[in-house]
């Protein structure tokens, strides 16, 4: 009596789950269809992740030698322009050198002169 009261039980929970659209089946059915998508998603998402992590450290990386190399073509920047300032001051000089020499040259010849 007990089986058959058991059995009218689950007959009344499974007709009503079965007239709500839920079973046990179905609840089923959902829950590995979700689990498969999640796992699926997981599955491709990661490596994509992954990647997106490495191309980030890779462009800090690169980010951070460009500014390295700015600070290295300021400091040479630098340096050329005291080199410039340097050759101007050389070409004053040989300037001056040379407007000399001009001189000596006429002097030279002035005392050449005096003296035939």
């Amino acid at each position: 009596m007990q089986e058959k009261t058991t059995r009218n039980s689950s007959r009344k929970l499974k007709s009503e789950g079965e007239e709500n659209g839920l079973s046990i089946e179905s609840l089923g059915a959902w829950a590995g269809s979700a689990m498969a998508i999640i796992a699926l998603l997981a599955y491709f998402i990661k490596p994509v992740v992954a990647s997106f992590s490495k191309i980030t450290d890779t462009l800090n990386k690169v980010n951070h030698n460009l500014d390295l190399l700015n600070k290295d073509l300021e400091a040479s920047k630098s340096d050329r322009q005291s080199l410039h300032d340097e050759l101007k001051n050389h070409d004053e000089r040989l300037d001056r050198h040379s407007e000399k020499l001009v001189s000596h040259d006429e002097q030279l010849k002035t005392l050449f002169k005096e003296r035939k």
